[in-house]
């Protein structure tokens, strides 16, 4: 429930209904995989959704994205979205919990719960211009390295414990 599959499926339909090659590729397994089908199903997208189940190649597929989505109703600190910048991918997720952090100014935040919207970023993001998505992934991948990179934590702990 809480990374709101419905909700990207719903926004998903219709970015097939605007660009009708497009393709989703869910990873993951959950107890919600019969109704997941069975939604896509009767969005009339089940045709160009993938559901892969337990993967072990994750970054391998991130990299032969064009965009990652993340359409959580709620998150944490959101590290499936710096792992996806870190692989200079086009990132569109939802603004909840932490993930604005990760994202800042270099990918597409949208309201939780709102297809329509997550829709529309989906295909902006898709649809981008070359120099444009080159420009956005290589500022994304910089924003994870600078901020969240092992040196750059180990760099704020140990900044921490100086001033304790």
């Amino acid at each position: 429930p809480q990374k709101d599959y419905p909700n990207l499926l719903r926004a998903f339909a219709n970015v097939v209904a605007v660009m009708g090659d497009a393709r989703l590729v869910i990873v993951g397994k959950g107890r919600l995989r019969s109704e997941l089908g069975s939604l896509s199903k009767s969005l009339g997208i089940d045709h160009c959704v993938a559901f892969l189940g337990v993967r072990h190649d994750v970054p391998s597929l991130m990299s032969a994205s064009d965009v990652f989505v993340l359409s959580s109703a709620w998150e944490g600190f959101g590290l499936v979205v710096a792992e996806a910048m870190a692989c200079k991918r086009v990132v569109v997720a939802t603004d909840c919990g932490g993930v604005s952090e990760v994202v800042g100014s270099s990918g597409y935040l949208v309201h939780p719960k709102d297809s329509k919207e997550l829709g529309q970023a989906l295909i902006n993001a898709i649809q981008l211009p070359k120099a444009e998505r080159a420009r956005i992934v290589e500022k994304a991948r910089e924003r994870v390295e600078r901020n969240f990179s092992l040196a750059a934590m180990a760099d704020r702990y140990l900044e921490i414990y100086k001033k304790s």
